[in-house]
């Protein structure tokens, strides 16, 4: 079914990186998307999120990790660069 709705620029430059980020059509994203929030909050699990998302607030990418990164992570990979 086709429907019509209007987002904003910087929502849709949101949906768009996501998208991409996930290789999947905007269209299959937002469903996804939608799907998720007509879920109740239990049933959605840690491993249904992506892996990589687009933080709304900051714009930048976030990977999630098995584990806390610790200051000594980042200066371990500090120094090998």
């Amino acid at each position: 079914m086709r429907t019509t709705i209007d987002i904003p620029e910087r929502d849709h430059a949101l949906f768009t990186s996501l998208a991409r980020a996930q290789g999947i059509s905007v269209s299959k994203l937002i469903v996804e998307l939608a799907r998720r929030g007509l879920q109740p909050a239990a049933a959605v699990s840690e491993s249904a999120a992506p892996p990589y998302h687009v933080d709304p607030q900051t714009g930048l990418g976030v990977f999630r990790s098995g584990r806390p990164i610790t200051i000594d992570d980042v200066k371990a990979l500090d120094d090998e660069w």
